[in-house]
C-alpha cells in the first residue's frame, strides 16, 4: 500500500514537470534552486552564478579612487549597527570625488560582485542617452517609429519618453511574489523578447506614472533596433561608460541565452566601488573628467522630475528610470535604487556620493522612496562632516 502510495505520488510529481516545460513554466525549477533552496523567498545580490553573463571589460588603465579613510568611528555604533542588522553587504561614501569611509559586511570586500537590481534600469537609460546623442534614436518620437507593432492605433501615441519615466500605460504587472507572473518570467526564463511582444498600451499614454520592468525591456529592445553592427546594450555601456570612467573590475550583465538580450531590469554585477562611478556621472551632468560622455541636455531631462516636463503627470518623484528625492533640509538628490535596498545615492549640492548593496530593505517608506536612503544620506553627510 506504501509503495503504490509512493508511485502515485512520483507519477504525479512527474506530471507537474512535464507539463511545466510543456507550458514554459520550467523555469520556475531553476528559480527556486537559486531562491527557496537558498533560504529566500526570491533573488538575492549574491545570484551571478546562477546566471548567463554577458562580459563588460574594464579598460586596461584603471582610474582607482583617491582614497582619505575616516576613521570607522565616523559613524556611530548605533548607526554602524542599523547597517549591520539590516544585512548590508557594503556602505561607500565618496567626498569630493575621493573614498572617505568603506566598510563590508556579510563575507563581502571591495573585490565582491553584486546583483544591482533594478539600478540596471537607469544604467540603461544612460545607454540610451548614449543612442540619442549619436542621433540613432529620438526620445520624442513614437516607439513605433522603432518597433512597427506599437504603429498607428495599436500604439496610442505612446513615444521613447513614456517609456524612460514609466509612463507608457502598458500593463505588464510588476508582481515580485508571484513565481507565474511577468517579471519573474523576465527574470528566469529565456527567450524574453517573445515575452515583451504582446504587450501595448491599455489606455492613451502620459497620465499615469507606474513603475514596471516592462518598459525598460523596450528601451533595450529599442536600442538593440537602432544600433549599428549589432552593438548590444552592454556594448553602449562599456564602450560609452564603463571603459571611459576608468573601472577596475569587470562588471556583467545576465542575459538570456536564447536571444542575447540583456535583462536590462537587473542583474548588472558590479563592485561597490565601481557602482559608485555613476554616482560621480550623475553629479557631474554626464561628464568623466574633461570628457562629456552623455550630453548634459539628457542628463538634464534624465533628472527632471515629470512634472517639470509636463502638465499631464504629476508625479515628482521620477525622472528617466531612476528615482529623485529632497532631503529635510531642501537638497535634491538621486538614486538608482535596487531591490532589497541597492543605492547609489548623488547628492550635488554636497559634493557627494553614497552607496549602499545588501540583502535586505527594511520595509518603511518615505513617500516614494525607502525611508533607509534618506537616513544612508545622513549617514554620508556625518562622514563628510566628521
Amino acid at each position: 500500500m506504501r509503495m503504490k502510495a509512493l508511485r502515485n505520488l512520483l507519477i504525479v510529481l512527474g506530471s507537474i514537470v512535464a507539463l511545466s516545460f510543456v507550458t514554459g513554466y520550467d523555469y520556475i525549477w531553476s528559480g527556486m534552486q537559486e531562491t527557496y533552496f537558498r533560504g529566500w523567498k526570491n533573488s538575492n545580490i549574491d545570484d551571478m552564478g546562477y546566471r548567463a553573463l554577458r562580459t563588460i571589460e574594464a579598460p586596461a588603465q584603471a582610474q582607482p579612487w583617491p582614497e582619505r579613510m575616516k576613521p570607522i568611528d565616523a559613524l556611530p555604533a548605533s548607526d554602524r549597527q542599523w547597517l549591520a542588522e539590516g544585512l548590508t553587504a557594503s556602505f561607500l561614501v565618496i567626498h569630493r570625488d575621493t573614498i572617505r569611509y568603506e566598510q563590508y559586511w556579510q563575507g563581502h570586500n571591495a573585490s565582491t560582485r553584486t546583483n544591482s537590481f533594478s539600478m540596471a534600469k537607469s544604467i540603461t537609460a544612460l545607454a540610451v542617452g548614449l543612442a540619442a546623442d549619436r542621433g540613432l534614436l529620438d526620445t520624442q518620437a513614437e516607439v513605433g517609429e522603432y518597433l512597427p507593432r506599437f504603429q498607428g492605433a495599436a500604439g496610442r501615441g505612446v513615444t521613447v519618453e513614456h517609456l524612460l519615466q514609466m509612463r507608457s500605460h502598458i500593463p505588464f504587472g510588476e508582481n515580485y511574489k508571484n513565481p507565474f507572473a511577468f517579471m519573474a518570467k523576465a527574470y528566469y526564463r529565456d527567450d524574453v523578447r517573445s515575452l515583451v511582444h504582446p504587450f501595448l498600451p491599455a489606455t492613451s499614454p502620459g497620465k499615469e506614472w507606474k513603475y514596471q520592468g516592462g518598459n525598460t525591456m523596450l528601451l533595450e529592445e529599442i536600442l538593440a533596433k537602432v544600433s549599428p553592427d549589432g552593438m548590444t546594450l552592454s556594448d553602449w555601456v562599456e564602450d560609452g561608460l564603463w571603459q571611459p570612467m576608468g573601472a577596475a573590475s569587470d562588471a556583467f550583465w545576465g542575459i538570456d541565452e536564447e536571444t542575447g538580450a540583456e535583462r536590462c531590469f537587473a542583474q548588472f554585477y558590479a563592485t561597490s566601488r565601481d557602482f559608485a562611478r555613476f554616482g560621480k556621472l550623475m553629479l557631474d551632468g554626464g561628464a568623466w573628467g574633461d570628457q562629456q560622455l552623455v550630453s548634459r541636455g539628457y542628463i538634464r531631462r534624465m533628472m527632471t522630475p515629470i512634472a517639470d516636463l509636463t502638465d499631464d503627470c504629476d508625479a515628482r518623484h521620477y525622472g528617466y528610470q531612476i528615482w529623485l528625492g529632497t532631503t529635510t533640509d531642501g537638497l535634491a538628490f538621486s538614486c538608482f535604487e535596487g531591490h532589497r535596498g541597492q543605492f547609489v545615492l548623488s547628492i550635488p549640492a554636497l559634493d557627494l556620493v553614497v552607496v549602499r548593496t545588501g540583502y535586505e530593505r527594511r520595509a518603511e517608506k518615505r513617500g516614494h522612496l525607502p525611508e533607509s536612503a534618506f537616513r544612508c544620506i545622513e549617514l554620508g553627510r556625518l562622514v563628510a562632516a566628521f
